[in-house]
């Protein structure tokens, strides 16, 4: 039977019911794991001040610093693929990363958008205005598909795109595990002032996972672990700022799609 859970603490963990946790590092930037062809799994991170991904081998040691090329006046929002064989052929890695800028008007204020692909020399491979996420799908018969989303917040109510893109035969899977969009309906309400309501719905092969919460830099702010049986996740926002989010659920395995809220 599927669960309501509502946080009522948002800062506390669960309590561990089996195993306790080791720690083995912290990273002082939001980093993930990803798998390159040439040295296997490693964490990458970014680091919004310096605008640079940094590549951590799996002992944690420092294999290489990649800068991020971002417009004046835009603040890096998220690094979304690290990989090497994913885009093109050629052996440099390659970055899919966003970011935004905040425009206030006299009656409201939204943010706007863009999403590059760099390789680590600096060749720009892709750049599309306006958009803040993207996803990578394995089709069997039709090749991989690179899905683009474009949101357009100067409307109410805004407005996506979708660019779909075909990626080279020769791609592999240097990508993180498994993303996807399965797992994670719309949140509501969102906007939201007191609490928002976060649908879940985890794919049936993953027995648990973590909800993680980031702010627009990137930096991690909470998370919550789940299990197959979870249904919602009810988040209050009294201690949130006011201000735009993201959050995606991650297992051993599998990555959901990033979504969005917005805390008035």
């Amino acid at each position: 039977m599927k669960k309501l859970i509502l946080i009522v603490v948002p800062w506390m963990m669960g309590l561990a019911l089996y195993a306790q946790p080791v720690l083995e590092n912290i990273y002082d930037e939001s980093a993930n794991i990803c798998q390159l062809e040439s040295i296997g799994d490693v964490y990458y991170s970014m680091d919004v001040i310096n605008k640079q991904c940094h590549i951590y081998r799996m002992d944690h040691t420092l294999y290489k610093s990649i800068p991020i090329p971002t417009p004046e006046g835009y603040y890096l929002s998220d690094v979304q693929f690290v990989s090497e064989k994913l885009f093109n052929s050629d052996n440099l890695v390659e970055l899919v990363y966003s970011y935004t800028k905040y425009n206030p008007t006299e009656t409201s204020y939204f943010y706007t958008f863009e999403t590059k692909l760099v390789n680590e020399n600096g060749t720009v491979l892709l750049t599309v205005p306006g958009a803040g996420l993207t996803n990578v799908i394995d089709l069997p018969g039709h090749g991989k598909k690179f899905l683009v989303y474009e949101y357009d917040y100067s409307v109410i109510p805004y407005r996506t795109y979708t660019h779909v893109y075909s990626l080279p035969k020769s791609a592999t899977k240097s990508a993180d595990h498994a993303i996807s969009n399965i797992g994670l309906g719309n949140p509501f309400p969102n906007p939201a002032n007191q609490q928002v309501h976060i649908p879940l719905d985890l794919p049936k092969e993953i027995h648990s996972g973590v909800l993680n919460l980031f702010d627009m830099n990137g930096q991690w702010m909470m998370s919550y672990p789940l299990t197959q049986t979870f249904e919602t996740l009810i988040l209050p926002t009294d201690q949130l700022i006011p201000g735009t989010y993201f959050y995606h659920v991650v297992s051993e395995q599998w990555q959901s799609a990033a979504k969005k809220i917005v805390i008035q």
